[in-house]
């Protein structure tokens, strides 16, 4: 099993000479970090503890100038190992520290006591209370303490078997989900190329896969993957991890990216969250949080500048007080649902709280709905499925793409697939390439207004079948997607209840008919054609409303087009197909000029019937004469 643990603490209380005793490793390996005997960046050792695998140990560093640093160090971390010095006590970095734990929702901690050979029994008591009132209405209020001495060695031992305790009543982080890292370290190495480092948060990672850089650096194919110096062939959720990029990366590619897969490669430059304002650090916050108010935000090992936006009535936050915020960014990051971050004000000077992401795609227009504080309330309970029907209602009011479902909550496609086949009224549809999220209610709200569409143009049109899909499309719901909005019309076809006839849509119940004047001129075409059925009148030599009677009585069958415009009526078509296979019945073949003949007509028409056959499959031609045709291999019914 693999761990990765780190330090917190206020500067100069023995973190780093503590990872030294730990690990055998100097973290301090800056020339400004060995001058100064201070920490300034992230350093990284690993030690064994029977695990299987080495623990991974990020040392934070402890200067206030350098909380962006350490927050950086934190995240994804199995236990942290909070230094308090036995001479110093409780410091102002030991309280934004704690502030910074406790915001990111850490809760695995060792209190650790050091330099304990420099104060007496009595001092290490009065610390002890010190510690208790320090942690007083924290979640940490019952961490272990180990006292130990980095000078000297004594209570190292101890505390390595309270480490070893607290790692074995937890589990690894799971490999589900996708592959996310986000990058504490960029470098290249001469003849292999860009390498970038991290804590694994999700998923999994293998040679030869593909990720992204995001926001907005590229893919890549890892070349290799290393951990505490060794090849490795993959690497998994809480696993520090070395990859080796294939190609080369953009210059600006620098500690604050996230490695992901592929799916998760989107950013954001606003964000709807759950902020608390911190109760750990009094006397600093001047009044609160405010709307409106500028900070800066670090998620991860990014940090971005933006301003809070309060979603609900109230336009000061106080110490302890939790409410839903939008955060708008100041260039586009990385987040995902649940991500934990840090705010601090626009200096950077002090911990104003933090908070966690509820939706990594925030939305300017009704971001203060009352719809919209119930979706960011259904994810923060874990209620995906009523988090999805409320997105849904509030984006589109029809259906919103799987996809962006799972990147909202943060779900995998079978985790989605489960919630939906588990939630009676979700369901998913297929559109085209995509899959859509919707409900069964509002799928049935759009085909009723479909059904009004429809029963609106069969009262203005009875004579006309119905409407093509795009006018309807356009009619009933513009905005849709027309892809999702022919699938919906296609299932309400599925269910019986909608008809369609060649891309033709109209209600079940709709029969074509003609109004009694038309139905008049109805007759008297048919009348017209039948006094000289094979020599009909052409469709030019006809009355506008005669051409609205040509088109309801194809739809109806009563007359057959051959040409662009001629046309027989049924009963002569049949005959002529009839006198045909009769004439087939004594001879091989037939011309133009004998099938007129026999219909008693012109070449015109006996020509355009034999192409109509021809088409059909009826006959076939051999040069100027046809014989009879084959369809599948059988004769046809002429």
């Amino acid at each position: 099993m693999a761990f990765v643990i780190g330090t917190a603490g206020h500067i100069d209380h023995g973190k780093t000479a503590l990872v030294r005793r730990l690990t055998g490793q100097d973290t301090d390996k800056l020339p400004d970090e060995k001058a100064r005997g201070i920490s300034i960046d992230l350093g990284f050792a690993h030690f064994d503890l029977g695990f299987g695998a080495p623990i991974g140990l990020v040392d934070v560093p402890g200067h206030e100038r350098f909380i962006r640093n350490m927050v950086a160090g934190v995240h994804g971390l199995n236990l942290v190992l909070f230094v308090i010095a036995a001479d110093d006590g409780v410091m102002p970095q030991s309280e934004e520290h704690l502030a910074i734990l406790t915001a990111l929702g850490v809760e695995n901690v060792i209190f650790v006591v050091t330099k304990i050979d420099r104060v007496d029994a009595v001092r290490l008591r009065d610390l002890r209370e010190e510690i208790e009132i320090f942690l007083d209405g924290s979640r940490l209020v019952n961490a272990p303490i180990v006292e130990v001495s980095n000078a000297t060695g004594a209570g190292i031992d101890t505390l390595k078997s309270v480490i070893s305790a607290r790692l074995k009543g937890r589990q690894t982080k799971s490999a589900e989900g996708l592959f996310r890292m986000p990058i504490d370290r960029v470098f290249s190495v001469h003849g292999r190329g860009v390498v970038v480092t991290g804590t694994v948060v999700s998923g999994e990672i293998r040679h030869g896969d593909e990720l992204a850089i995001a926001p907005d650096i590229g893919r890549f194919r890892v070349r290799g993957l290393q951990q505490h110096g060794s090849d490795v062939a993959s690497g998994r959720a809480g696993e520090r991890l070395a990859i080796n990029l294939s190609g080369g990366a953009p210059s600006r590619l620098c500690r604050g990216y996230v490695a992901v897969a592929p799916e998760l490669d989107r950013s954001t430059d606003r964000f709807d969250a759950q902020i608390t304002v911190s109760a750990l650090i009094g006397g600093k916050l001047k009044g609160g949080l405010q709307h409106g108010q500028r900070v800066r935000l670090h998620l991860g090992t990014a940090e971005r500048r933006g301003t809070v936006a309060l979603l609900g009535a109230r336009k000061t936050l106080a110490q302890g007080v939790s409410d839903f915020a939008q955060i708008h960014l100041s260039e586009p990051m990385h987040a995902l649902t649940e991500d934990r971050f840090i705010l601090r004000d626009e200096q950077g000077k002090h911990t104003l709280g933090g908070g966690c992401v509820l939706d990594p795609l925030g939305q300017k227009s009704g971001r203060r709905s009352a719809e919209r504080a119930g979706q960011l309330a259904a994810v923060l309970a874990a209620d995906f499925a009523l988090a999805a029907r409320l997105m849904i209602a509030q984006r589109s009011g029809l259906a919103i793409e799987a996809d962006a479902v799972g990147f909202r909550l943060n779900l995998q496609p079978d985790t989605r697939q489960i919630m939906v086949n588990a939630t009676d009224d979700l369901l998913e549809l297929e559109a085209g390439s995509a899959v859509w999220v919707s409900t069964e209610t509002q799928l049935n709200t759009l085909i009723e207004k479909v059904k009004v569409t429809l029963a609106t143009a069969h009262a203005l049109h009875p004579s006309l079948p119905g409407l093509g899909l795009d006018v309807l499309h356009q009619r009933t719901a513009s905005r849709v997607d027309p892809t999702l909005f022919a699938a919906v019309c296609a299932r309400a076809i599925a269910k019986g209840t909608l008809q369609s006839h060649e891309g033709i849509f109209a209600l079940n119940s709709h029969k074509t008919t003609l109004n009694e004047r038309l139905q008049t001129a109805a007759q008297e075409l048919l009348s017209a054609l039948r006094t000289t059925p094979f020599s009909p009148p052409l469709q030019g030599q006809i009355s506008a409303d005669d051409k609205t009677v040509i088109a309801f009585l194809e739809r109806e069958n009563s007359i057959i087009r051959v040409t662009a415009n001629m046309f027989f009526t049924a009963e002569a078509f049949a005959q002529a197909v009839e006198k045909l296979a009769l004439h087939f019945a004594d001879n091989h073949d037939i011309s133009a000029a004998e099938f007129r003949d026999i219909l008693g007509t012109s070449r015109k028409y006996a020509l355009s019937l034999l192409e109509s056959f021809d088409k059909s499959g009826r006959t076939i031609r051999v040069g100027d004469r046809r014989i009879r045709g084959h369809l599948g291999g059988e004769k046809p019914d002429l």
